[in-house]
């Protein structure tokens, strides 16, 4: 009957974790989406009220996410293993374009606050969220939904 109860306890926890999508490891783009997010969450922070002397800081911010959506560009969604074969190819395609599309919008946020406009650098965060909000709605998979 022991034999039977931890039997029953490993188990359960062994389901457990199969099932439970948090205790996932990240995948490698899921990581370089996270250090995004980490960046634009203190720019989004920073440029409610920028300060001039700040600005070094910010840049760098800038380029962390500018490298982390370079590095990302390069690798494929999760969602990718979902698409048919025949439509991978527009559906990477399409994917590298947004990607682009987010990248030239942290460039021009770069220099916007390398010039001190800090009103057009506003505009350029919400500019960003909204095609970071685009691209999760049609590239992003259900499971890392946060």
């Amino acid at each position: 009957m022991k034999n039977y109860q931890q039997f029953l306890s490993f188990y359960a926890l062994v389901l457990f974790c199969f099932l439970c999508p948090s205790l996932h490891a990240d995948s490698p783009l899921e990581m370089k989406m996270n250090q995004m997010r980490k960046s634009f969450r203190e720019l989004k922070k920073a440029m409610a009220a920028p300060v001039e002397a700040d600005k070094q800081k910010y840049l760098s911010w800038v380029a962390d996410l500018k490298s982390a959506s370079e590095a990302s560009k390069a690798m494929e969604p999760e969602k990718t293993s979902n698409v048919p074969a025949d439509q991978k190819k527009a559906f990477l395609e399409g994917y590298r374009n947004k990607m682009d599309e987010l990248i030239d919008e942290i460039d021009s946020l770069g220099k916007a606050i390398e010039a001190g406009k800090w009103d057009e650098a506003k505009a350029l965060v919400g500019q960003i969220n909204q095609v970071q909000r685009e691209g999760h709605q049609k590239y992003r998979s259900e499971r890392n939904e946060h």
